[in-house]
């Protein structure tokens, strides 16, 4: 097992399937324009080959299905049915559901059993400026259809203090309404966030969103697995809720996650440009691959910092 000197391993695995996005949302591309597929980026068969060596190599038992938009690749199909046979205890998708009613036949029949949704709004006009992409009422008839597939939901909501942060008890009625956990992801200087003024202005913290849904539900703290990325609230005889709250309570100490991205390089963190090229090695017989990884992976665990303190990489490429 690789353990760092705080005890932290890898255990988590975000697979980015593609760069590449239907959306351009104004929090992970400055000027509108939609992210495109990397120039080389691996086939299902090769990632599915790197999980199965990266499980083998450091004992991951979790894995998120990501991208870029993981449903606009046409290896989406291949890999999920592919990663759902493999011997993990979780598997999950993170999508932003414009082409969730496209994908319902082959979800169902993979047996995923979580997806979370990415929606920042309820109101169409404010859905069109800030994916600049997409249709609302499309995405909100597919979380319908993962719902009645018996899929646990979560939607993931990034609030912006002048684009949605009045919508936050809006979207959290909505998901207590149908059994859906809202996660509220806080700002994150990613990108061309880390040095833009626009950070600081449209950034909404903790304590701001407690204030705000104070005003309209009383809740209480819950525990949180040890590695969990969200804080989570109880609101009694409603439900749950959580805040990814990077800024306010960052997670890094306690961090298990690696990320996998398309063209073949692994992030040991998100607050470090370090990556890491394993596709080469996908070539070679698993038994000369370990000995090769496991070196990597030390290397990559060696790039995860104490803090958050953001990067100039974008999200959406290394998998969110």
């Amino acid at each position: 097992m690789i353990v760092d000197r705080l005890g932290r391993r890898f255990r988590n695995l975000r697979v980015s399937l593609t760069a590449a996005c239907n959306y351009a949302c104004t929090y992970c591309v400055p000027d509108g324009k939609r992210l495109l597929r990397a120039k080389h980026e691996l086939p299902a068969t090769k990632l599915l080959k790197a999980v199965t060596m990266l499980q083998q190599a450091t004992g991951i038992d979790k894995v998120r299905v990501t991208g870029g938009e993981p449903l606009v690749t046409p290896k989406f199909d291949e890999f999920l049915l592919g990663v759902m046979r493999l011997p993990l205890s979780d598997v999950s998708l993170t999508t932003n559901g414009q082409l969730l009613l496209a994908k319902k036949d082959v979800i169902a029949e993979s047996s995923l059993s979580r997806i979370n949704v990415s929606l920042d709004t309820l109101n169409p006009l404010r859905f069109k400026q800030i994916a600049r992409g997409g249709d609302l009422d499309t995405v909100l008839s597919g979380i319908d259809a993962m719902l009645e597939l018996g899929l646990k939901v979560k939607i993931n909501m990034v609030p912006l203090r002048s684009q949605n942060f009045a919508e936050v008890p809006a979207m959290l009625n909505y998901c207590l309404d149908r059994g859906i956990e809202l996660r509220f992801i806080e700002l994150m200087r990613m990108g061309h966030l880390l040095h833009s003024n626009s950070f600081t202005s449209e950034f909404v913290s903790m304590e701001s969103l407690l204030d705000s849904i104070g005003e309209h539900h009383e809740f209480v703290r819950t525990d949180a697995p040890y590695d969990s990325t969200a804080v989570r609230f109880q609101i009694p005889d409603r439900g749950v809720f959580g805040i990814i709250a990077n800024e306010s309570e960052p997670f890094c100490r306690a961090c298990t996650r690696l990320r996998l991205s398309s063209d073949g390089f692994l992030y040991g963190c998100l607050s470090n440009a370090n990556k890491h090229y394993i596709g080469d090695m996908l070539e070679l017989p698993s038994h000369l691959v370990l000995p090769k990884l496991q070196g990597m992976l030390v290397q990559a665990l060696g790039d995860k910092k104490l803090a958050f303190q953001g990067e100039v990489t974008v999200m959406k490429l290394i998998g969110g």
